[in-house]
């Protein structure tokens, strides 16, 4: 006689804007209503995170070419620093994702705001509020997993008379359930899990971006 298998447990999405991602006391609060979620639901928990508030709008303004862009970049690079030490964690979390801010200043991309390049760096605010929430949660004593949205979400192929902007800065991804899928997700180790809204893997490889709104977007999907 066969038995039956537990079914696996199922998964809540929770998303958080930027100005729930700007404060100590709100990063409290985020993990508080994962971990009472996974508890009270018997579920495995996804959040969902924008960037800090305002770090899209000065990004934006860089993947447009401002002239400012290196004092830019170095004002955000300074936010996300003090940030780290609002939260009493150490500066080298954010070591790698600051080089890939910097970087991109230099990137041979950049001259001609190349859209493969612009959405690399719409993309930084997203990898930067996600890696900082990940560590200062897990110093809290969460047990939970940072997770590659890109690794995940596939924007769809170029539809029709759709513009090479949109293309990459404004993409739809695909939303049916798969069972592979399903599966494939559920093989991750921890209860809870910490990814970015607004980005997406685009067909070549790259980054793709949902466009503004993205974020919830993302959770959706």
């Amino acid at each position: 006689m066969s038995i039956p298998t537990a079914p696996a447990p199922r998964w809540l999405v929770l998303k958080f804007g930027g100005t729930s991602v700007s404060a100590r006391a709100r990063w409290d609060n985020i993990g508080k209503l994962a971990a009472g979620r996974a508890r009270d639901h018997g579920a495995r928990v996804l959040v969902v995170v924008s960037a800090l508030s305002g770090v899209t709008n000065a990004l934006t303004a860089i993947a447009d070419g401002a002239a400012d862009s290196a004092e830019r970049v170095a004002q955000l690079q300074q936010r996300h620093l003090d940030f780290l030490n609002d939260l009493d964690l150490d500066a080298n979390v954010l070591d790698a994702r600051l080089a890939a801010l910097r970087g991109l200043l230099d990137d041979a991309r950049a001259s001609a705001r190349a859209l493969d390049w612009q959405a690399e760096v719409l993309a930084q605010g997203e990898l930067l509020s996600s890696t900082i929430g990940a560590a200062y949660l897990q110093s809290r004593g969460l047990d939970i997993g940072w997770m590659d949205a890109r690794d995940w979400l596939d924007a769809l192929p170029p539809q029709p008379n759709q513009s090479a902007w949109a293309q990459r800065l404004s993409v739809n991804c695909q939303w049916q359930a798969d069972t592979d899928w399903r599966a494939r997700f559920g093989e991750q180790s921890t209860q809870l899990l910490i990814t970015q809204g607004f980005i997406a893997r685009h067909g070549d490889g790259g980054t793709a971006i949902l466009g503004r709104g993205g974020s919830d977007t993302s959770a959706a999907y």
